[in-house]
């Protein structure tokens, strides 16, 4: 009996963990959009039970041919990059393929080993192979691509064969083009239940539907988020349960151990049995009455026991949308932790308990009033969602447990009512419209160049420093963490590959993982980032949920050609009635167009027009009611702005009111701490050599009295390149035509003013300036893989493309200050681009570059060179007052 025992203990072990596969047995196909025939797309391997990519680092023709003839064809003809054919899903099993051509499998070439690289789906490769098929290997189309392995003759011999049984036909093959097929097989011949499949764009895509025993679950969707778990680690109770349900016979344990390589969540294959959330897990279960689908996207809240003057809703009875229709959810089992996914989904950061007695008080009252509409609608199950359950790391309702109506259950919410939603706002949002205070503690993490509130490149404080976040593992909880730490709910997107624009610096977390109940990202564990392993075309970006604070309806634009520009026409209080009217252009400027496109959600402004003859405005914004308007910039409505208590408009309105032209995205202009840093240096220049310098007022005033051409004046020189991290291209306000001609240089200068070179003191008193005209912005130098665009030359169009740098080299006229009259000391050197703000950036906080200087009477010496805003505010007063303060190249 022990024999027999053990033997049947190896015999499972067996079943459970077969041996791994070899070379000639892995998986190939072809998957992906695009494809106009069966013989090219994006690569997909079948690999320890999943489907996963290949990545297209340093991959050669040979690659492609191994393939395609694993494939049954002939040869390659060549190979695609950067997910050609879209991009994939779950894991990428492969990185650093190196074939010599002559191997029978893709498994057999050098690599880096199954699972490892330091990919993205953006990277994953294709191929197009010869349409000739090797001889015995049967015809395939675009629709139908069959996974191939070195015995495609014959039956395929996989890791894990289902059982030999006769199964009931499919109930459900389709297919599209470029999309594989689909096959959905019933176990349960005489169900007539049918699930609605979307065709993924992921090759071949198997669904077994299991027989509904419990009669209020059907079959549910996992879709696949990166590196996940089996669903039988990720939620043991539910997974002991389908054991329990599902029977204990030898068939049973045997079909179990043989599908564990179709319930794996990868990229391209559907999770047949429910997976409920878990903490970390993103999921779209739920749960279903019959064959219905409960699909919960949008919630409001309704307010019963507070007014609401135009300000943030944030408590009242929650109503949910399912199937175009708004339903009250029943408030059993309902509690803070699904109060939370409420508030997130509705922009606000955290939930807190409400008074139950005045709405349980309120409810009663109306249910027992014979006249009151509620008493006749809550005993109609269509007026009900009765049960909504979540833990409270979900990002949206969808994600939650949710079903429409209980079996068994005639009196739909039976002694129950309608749940009630009480949600934090953050800081930065208040009730009454005025201007938020500075946060009491100084923030960990910052939102830059987002176009709209609540949209930006991630960025946090680490020792003072200001660092961006690395975007591998960069998921939708993650990006949620943030956006309640900023004071926002949770996060709509999460944004990789640098998508709202680069940063500058350190690079301060990678792999960043949250569970989605962390207070903080610094509360989530992540690796460090070790130096070149990441590069700012990976930092991290989100998009949050932000409460509806009415605000946009308080201002438009009125006349444009476009719903993007016009006259700017806002809503005030007149003599204690509120009434449109536009806004005095006296002092109009691109912070204040800023605000206005930012209110409403059009993203950066290009220009601030002073003068709007072509924009008619409307009949009932005639007069100005808005006067004396300066924002800093960050303000989120031009009404938070500072203005004129009574309105004061010598310029008048009509014509000369002020107008914006929004636009999607931005350039944003940064220079090189490090390269000015190393290329200071001293110059006694003679002034017959400065005659053209003088004339362009680059010399300090005591040079009018010197004896010319006798004499020299010291010169600070260094270099300055400047670069474009923006999303769009930086070009000058002025057209070429109105460009100002400089005899002396003979050169057009197509910016007057566009860097400010400033020696302050310690307490920040300006000892010596200069400055520099743009005589030419151009592409002096762009990465690899970018083309210049703007050429100085033969009179060509300026600007600097995006991504490319402008470099003005020391030895130029002008690119100096002079301190021909400073005494030896130790001073503050300060370079600002764009100081006028004539052209519009994503930011303008970074246009600032700062350096220690130390000057002897002989020589200078440059250090602590950073960005403006590269340092928290401490350290940036360490920096003024006790030099402790290190470089922050970029």
């Amino acid at each position: 009996m022990l024999c027999l025992s053990s033997l049947s203990t190896l015999l499972l072990l067996l079943l459970l963990y077969p041996p791994a596969l070899s070379g000639q047995e892995v998986l190939v196909r072809l998957a992906g959009i695009g494809r106009r025939n069966a013989n090219e797309g994006r690569v997909e391997v079948f690999y320890n039970g999943a489907w996963g990519t290949v990545c297209d680092d340093e991959v050669d023709l040979n690659l492609a041919n191994v393939v395609c003839r694993q494939l049954g064809y002939q040869r390659g003809l060549t190979w695609a990059h950067s997910a050609k054919f879209g991009e994939g899903q779950g894991l990428i099993w492969l990185d650093n393929v190196h074939c010599t051509g002559t191997e029978l499998s893709i498994a057999d070439c050098p690599s880096n080993g199954w699972g490892i690289n330091d990919c993205t789906h953006t990277e994953d490769l294709g191929v197009i192979c010869s349409p000739d098929r090797r001889p015995g290997s049967p015809a395939v189309t675009v629709e139908e691509a069959p996974p191939s392995s070195r015995r495609q003759q014959n039956q395929p011999r996989q890791r894990n064969r289902p059982p030999q049984q006769s199964y009931p036909p499919p109930a459900l093959i389709s297919s599209s083009p470029g999309r594989g097929h689909e096959i959905a097989l019933h176990r349960n011949p005489t169900s007539s239940r049918r699930s609605n499949l979307s065709p993924q764009e992921n090759g071949h895509e198997i669904q077994i539907l299991r027989r509904n025993r419990g009669g209020s679950r059907a079959n549910q969707q996992a879709m696949p988020q990166g590196h996940q778990l089996p669903s039988r680690l990720i939620n043991g109770a539910s997974y002991r349960q389908r054991q329990e349900t599902e029977g204990n016979s030898p068939a049973a344990v045997r079909q179990r151990a043989e599908g564990q390589a179709n319930r794996q969540l990868s990229g391209n294959h559907v999770e047949a049995e429910p997976v409920y959330p878990d903490v970390g897990l993103e999921t779209d279960a739920h749960y279903t009455q019959g064959s219905e689908r409960v699909h919960l996207e949008e919630a409001r809240l309704r307010p019963v026991l507070s007014n609401n003057h135009g300000g943030l809703v944030t408590e009242g009875v929650l109503e949910v949308k399912h199937a175009g229709k708004w339903r009250h959810v029943c408030n059993h089992g309902w509690d803070l932790s699904s109060s939370r996914v409420v508030c997130g989904m509705l922009g606000f950061p955290a939930a807190e308990a409400f008074d139950q007695y005045a709405y349980r008080k309120l409810w009663d009252s109306k249910v027992a009033d014979p006249s009151s509409r509620l008493r006749t609608l809550i005993s109609k199950k269509a007026y009900w969602v009765e049960k909504l359950q979540c833990q409270g790391v979900e990002v949206s309702l969808s994600q939650c447990q949710a079903q429409l109506s209980l079996p068994r259950n005639d009196v739909p919410c039976n002694n129950g009512m309608h749940a009630v939603v009480r949600c934090v706002p953050g800081s930065q949002f208040t009730r009454n419209g005025r201007a938020p205070a500075p946060p009491a503690v100084s923030p960990m993490v910052r939102l830059k160049a987002g176009p709209r509130i609540g949209e930006g490149r991630v960025e946090v404080l680490k020792e003072g420093k200001w660092g961006t976040v690395c975007d591998h593992l960069w998921n939708i909880a993650a990006a949620s963490v943030v956006c309640r730490e900023l004071g926002f709910g949770t996060a709509k997107e999460a944004l990789n590959r640098a998508q709202l624009g680069q940063g500058t610096g350190p690079i301060h977390m990678n792999s960043v993982q949250c569970t989605g109940r962390e207070k903080s990202i610094s509360e989530c564990t992540y690796r460090e980032v070790p130096l070149y392993s990441c590069k700012h075309n990976q930092d991290v970006a989100v998009r949050c949920n932000v409460p509806n604070t009415g605000m946009q309806a308080s201002v438009r634009l009125a006349g444009g050609r476009e719903p993007s520009e016009g006259r700017v026409e806002v809503l005030m209080e007149v003599g204690g009635v509120k009434r449109w009217g536009s806004i005095c252009s006296e002092n109009w400027g691109i912070n204040e167009a800023m605000v206005v496109c930012r209110q409403l959600g059009l993203g950066f402004a290009s220009t601030a027009h002073q003068e709007t003859w072509y924009w008619p405005g409307s009949a009932d914004a005639s007069e100005v009611t808005l006067s004396g308007t300066h924002c800093i910039g960050t303000e989120m409505s031009i009404q938070q702005c500072r203005r004129n208590t009574n309105v004061y408009c010598p310029r008048g309105g009509d014509g000369r009111a002020a107008g914006v032209t929004c636009v999607e995205t931005a350039p944003d202009l940064v220079l090189d701490a490090q390269l000015v840093q190393e290329s200071a240096y001293l110059e006694d220049r003679p002034l017959h050599l400065l005659t053209c310098a003088n004339e362009e007022n680059c010399l300090s005033s005591s040079a009018a009295r010197m004896t010319w051409p006798y004499g020299h004046r010291r010169l600070l020189r260094f270099s300055s390149r400047i670069m474009n991290m923006g999303r769009a291209d930086f070009r000058p306000k002025a057209t070429r035509e109105s460009w100002t001609w400089h005899q002396c240089h003979r050169h057009y200068h197509s910016i007057e003013v566009f860097t400010h070179y400033d020696l302050l003191t310690l307490n920040g008193t300006k000892v010596a300036e200069g400055h520099k005209a743009s005589f030419c912005l151009e592409d002096t130098y762009c990465p690899e893989g970018l083309h210049k665009r703007y050429s100085c030359y033969n009179m060509g169009q300026q600007g600097i493309s995006v991504g490319c740098w402008d470099t003005y080299r020391h030895d130029i006229d002008c690119q100096w200050i002079d301190i021909t009259d400073i005494r030896p000391g130790e001073y503050i050197f300060q370079v600002e681009v764009n100081p006028s703000l004539d052209m519009a950036e994503s930011d303008f906080q970074n246009n600032v570059m700062r350096c220690r200087c130390k000057y002897d009477g002989a020589r200078v010496f440059m250090f602590g060179c950073h960005a403006g805003d590269a340092y928290s505010a401490e350290v940036e007063d360490l920096f003024d007052h006790q030099r402790q303060i290190s470089n922050n190249f970029l």
